[in-house]
């Protein structure tokens, strides 16, 4: 009887075991043919997934398994976050006839509302964001850094390398507090009432014992109850969909909420005080004073303090949800687009988005900076590099080099529209002053109307030589 379960059809002869003779491909007499060449084999796209690294002739082509060129391609292909943010900021089709909701569409002015601004307004918003974006910022994480470029102990660096993920997991208590109580409640949508009502009750749970700052308890209905609820769903039903899924996400938030607890942490800290890192002797500093200290960061002050990100989030869940028809949803879908693409794991840039009112115009801007600069190429001297983009109602694109050069002089260089570069004498000699009137030393300042819009590659040249050397992983 043939072997049906077997991938490719049977041999002939194949099942009569005792004359079963091995098939030698060599053998003229073999009745074998390949009538496909499988070096011709091809796509219906014409793309080749083969790996022919060795082959000079196709080098140049896009390994397509490659995460990396695919974060390239998606970067290339983003949406065009400026003029969906422009589009929101004027309020094009955000109305309630135009299928948003009522309590959304007063939302949505409250937080338009909060983008008017002034100079001092704007100069604190910017400075906010820009403390918001540093999670290692400070004397505290400089003092790491500097140990850790300076050790030649791999032991010592993985033990900073393992106290900045416990900071990292212990100053995301909130959010992954948050996510993982959504995931449950996101659940509890794809199971039967029976087994839907027990999670709710969990949920409520987790709600009550999140507001007591009860982590302990948190992790022990998280591992001694959900767990086995939804397991027991799974092997009853056999359910491979939504819901296990949602619990294979839920275990990756379990373990970084559990390695974010401040008995670890402080364990960490002192740990690190041994190695003479810090200045001051930290030996005589109690748990409390110790996460006094860990608190009393720019980071978290700042994260705290930014309302404007935390509005956002919530107004972009509720417009992709269907509260925000189209128009919502197509704006934020774009916008949401280009941040998780900037926040990218290959993405070593920081990324700050910056819309507001300004006078009777609406403006949006983006910025990118290299926070290493000033550690790469040997360099002793800080030469950092900034990318700023601008769109102004009515005026139109900007893109703004912001360069400190060798010497300690800062140069710029503008692209701008057409009716703005006929004026560039003047725009020049005013960015000097504004440069000297900040105490920096002007260099090379140069106004030309845009070509083209500058690309992130064109502004960071040497950006993802050391990504694409690394290893290719997925997040």
């Amino acid at each position: 009887m043939p072997e049906i379960l077997r991938p490719t059809n049977p041999v002939p002869g194949y099942d009569n075991v005792s004359g079963r003779q091995p098939i030698n491909p060599q053998d003229p007499n073999t009745n074998i043919r390949n009538v496909v060449d499988p070096t011709r084999v091809t796509r219906g796209d014409q793309r080749s997934d083969q790996q022919q690294a060795g082959d000079a002739s196709v080098s140049h082509r896009v390994r397509y398994e490659s995460n990396f060129l695919t974060f390239l391609q998606r970067m290339a292909n983003a949406p065009d976050s400026a003029s969906a943010m422009l589009r929101l900021l004027q309020g094009q089709g955000l109305q309630v006839s135009s299928g948003i909701t009522a309590g959304l569409a007063e939302e949505l002015k409250a937080f338009l509302d909060m983008l008017q601004m002034d100079e001092a307004q704007l100069a604190k918003f910017l400075q906010n964001q820009l403390m918001s974006g540093q999670r290692f910022g400070g004397a505290l994480f400089g003092a790491l850094r500097n140990a850790f470029q300076s050790s030649q102990s791999e032991m010592f660096r993985t033990e900073i390398l393992q106290f900045l993920r416990q900071y990292s997991d212990w100053s995301s208590t909130e959010h992954l507090e948050s996510r993982m109580l959504r995931t449950l409640y996101d659940m509890t949508k794809s199971l039967p009432s029976h087994w839907a009502n027990q999670l709710t009750d969990m949920a409520a749970k987790m709600e009550n014992g999140i507001a007591a700052h009860d982590r302990q308890g948190n992790l022990e209905l998280l591992r001694g109850q959900v767990f086995p609820l939804i397991s027991d769903y799974v092997r009853r039903t056999h359910d491979h969909g939504m819901a296990r899924g949602l619990l294979s996400m839920l275990t990756l938030d379990i373990v970084r909420y559990e390695n974010g607890a401040e008995n670890g942490l402080i364990q960490a800290f002192r740990h690190l005080g041994s190695y003479n890192i810090f200045k001051a002797d930290l030996a005589s500093l109690s748990d409390g004073d110790i996460m006094r200290l860990l608190r009393d960061t720019e980071f978290l002050k700042a994260s705290r303090s930014d309302n404007f990100t935390q509005r956002f989030i919530e107004l972009a869940q509720r417009s992709l949800q269907g509260e925000g028809g189209s128009a919502a949803q197509d704006i934020f879908r774009s916008l949401m687009s280009s941040i998780l693409i900037n926040e990218s794991v290959y993405m070593p840039l920081q990324h700050l988005m910056l819309p507001f009112q300004w006078e009777d115009k609406a403006v949006f801007s983006e910025m990118w900076v290299d926070p290493d600069a000033e550690h790469s190429g040997g360099r002793e001297a800080p030469a950092p590099r900034l990318l700023i983009k601008m769109d102004i109602e009515g005026v139109g694109p900007f893109d703004l080099i912001i360069d400190s050069a060798a010497g300690g002089k800062t140069s710029l260089q503008v692209s701008c529209p057409q009716q703005v570069a006929a004026f560039s004498g003047e725009v020049s000699r005013d960015l000097t002053d504004i440069l000297t009137r900040n105490g920096l030393t002007p260099g090379d300042v140069r106004v030309s109307a845009m070509k083209r819009p500058m690309n992130i590659s064109d502004a960071f040249p040497n950006l993802f030589q050391e990504v694409k050397n690394g290893v290719d992983v997925k997040v």
